[in-house]
């Protein structure tokens, strides 16, 4: 990698990182519905994030309202769905899954093509998470598709599907009957720098997660454990199908993301548990970097409040004083998601109450700047709510959608590596929008931008402070 430019800077002002959340529930008025997991993306590629939530898409009209889109595309049934570019044209396609799988190809003319016919049989009973990532290094993005499970009667597969040069695709792999797992949420970043992203899996029933290590290889080599990544393993139990494991954590959905600015991308795990303290608790790790690229454990003192049922994470900077924020969504009555600040040095404070979002019972945790203002928006438990926060300035970066999910971007200011990457999946079935935001804090000045391409290309650009730019290789 090449050393990253410096930015004069004077270290960023304790104002912009104290300034005082505020979010406005503006769901009705810009017509926006639907409580399930959300995907969002800019599929006409008119600047306006648009949202596909549950098997519904809505186009964005200039910020100021949402549309349900009828015309030009196909019937979706209800599921949950990840954006990628899959056959390289520069707009995002869709692949949609749950009970039933499926993918639409953007024509570029604001609608789609059904292409299910592209799609190999795909073992997967129930998916509750997928994840576009380029696995056989060939430059197509492919898919790894979760597989969850049938309470007390099955456990199935996850499978991969390789893009065969557009949108074709073929089944690659499945799980073996030992290595099942109840899968939830699949989210992928080049974690180890090495130019491709690798795999994350989120699996529940107390079962170990997997980190699939991507080099080019089917399947991608398993190193969750070796790396710190797994879970706190503790003794063998058997589970129905007669796969035996690990005792560790009920994960539904993680979260990639630079929570300490030194340039490495580091995890959150999102596990929901009951009261025995054998279950694992969510866990902020650490990505200790080279050459080992291990994580460490920091939760303790991390200041995270134990509640039962969280669920699905989602990373943002939404105050714009350049280090990454965690909303955490939760699914039992009485439980309330989470809005957590964060404070620096691995310490984040409960934001939620003056922040002013109220949301309960709920998978659906996304970002994006839904009116271009230069903050990041919420989108959660059906509501829409829009950033008001008075923060720090920012910079968007935007890559073209051939080139977008595995994207990674630096800027350094003094001694901070402040790190965005593109992901196609967040938490459980969710993805925030694919550009990547950095909150900037005090400094209003241009920036040096190193841009890291998949398969490690690399690129420096220069910016203002508060633009938005586009970047291609």
């Amino acid at each position: 990698m090449r050393p990253l430019l410096s930015v004069a800077l004077a270290v960023l002002v304790a104002a912009a990182a104290d300034a005082r959340p505020t979010f406005v529930d503006v769901t009705e008025q810009v017509g926006l519905s639907g409580g399930r997991e959300a995907a969002w993306a800019d599929y006409d590629d008119d600047g306006w994030a648009d949202v596909f939530i549950g098997g519904t898409l809505f186009h964005n009209v200039e910020g100021e309202r949402f549309e349900q889109v009828t015309e030009g595309l196909p019937p979706i049934p209800p599921s949950r769905g990840t954006w990628g570019d899959c056959d390289l044209d520069g707009d995002l396609d869709l692949f949609y899954f749950g009970g039933s799988f499926g993918l639409l190809i953007n024509e570029g003319d604001g609608t789609f093509t059904d292409a299910i016919g592209g799609l190999p049989r795909i073992p997967v009973v129930q998916s509750l998470g997928a994840s576009w990532v380029d696995i056989n290094v060939d430059g197509w993005p492919d898919l790894y598709v979760g597989g969850y499970e049938e309470w007390e009667k099955a456990v199935y597969v996850d499978a991969i599907l390789i893009n065969m040069g557009g949108n074709r695709f073929r089944l690659a792999w499945e799980s073996s009957e030992e290595g099942k797992r109840s899968a939830r949420g699949v989210t992928a970043a080049d974690f180890d720098e090495d130019g491709d992203s690798d795999i994350y899996v989120s699996n529940y029933r107390l079962q170990p997660n997997y980190l699939w290590l991507v080099t080019g290889e089917i399947p991608p080599r398993e190193v969750a454990l070796e790396r710190g990544a797994a879970g706190n393993p503790k003794s063998e139990i058997d589970y129905t199908g007669g796969i035996r494991y690990a005792v560790s954590g009920h994960t539904i959905g993680s979260a990639w993301g630079d929570l300490d600015d030194d340039g490495h991308i580091d995890l959150f795990v999102g596990n929901f548990s009951h009261p025995p303290d054998y279950q694992d608790r969510p866990q902020f790790l650490r990505n200790e970097g080279p050459p080992d690229w291990t994580f460490e454990d920091m939760s303790e003192g991390a200041g995270l409040q134990w509640q039962e049922s969280f669920a699905s994470p989602a990373l943002a900077d939404y105050d714009n004083d350049g280090d990454l924020d965690l909303y955490f969504s939760t699914v039992y009555g009485g439980d309330h998601s989470v809005l957590y600040r964060n404070d620096g040095d691995w310490r984040f404070s409960d934001v939620t109450e003056e922040a002013g979002i109220s949301a309960e019972k709920t998978y659906q945790a996304a970002w994006a700047d839904f009116d271009r203002d230069g903050d990041l928006d919420l989108l959660t438990g059906g509501r829409l709510y829009r950033n008001d926060t008075q923060g720090g300035h920012w910079l968007r970066v935007r890559p073209t959608p051939m080139w977008s999910v595995g994207t990674v971007a630096r800027i350094r200011l003094g001694d901070r590596v402040i790190t965005r990457q593109i992901c196609a999946s967040t938490g459980q079935g969710n993805q925030n929008e694919p550009v990547m935001h950095f909150g900037l804090g005090e400094h209003d000045g241009r920036v040096e931008v190193q841009i890291t391409w998949p398969r490690g290309m690399t690129q420096t650009v220069s910016a203002q402070a508060d633009t938005e730019i586009f970047v291609q290789p």
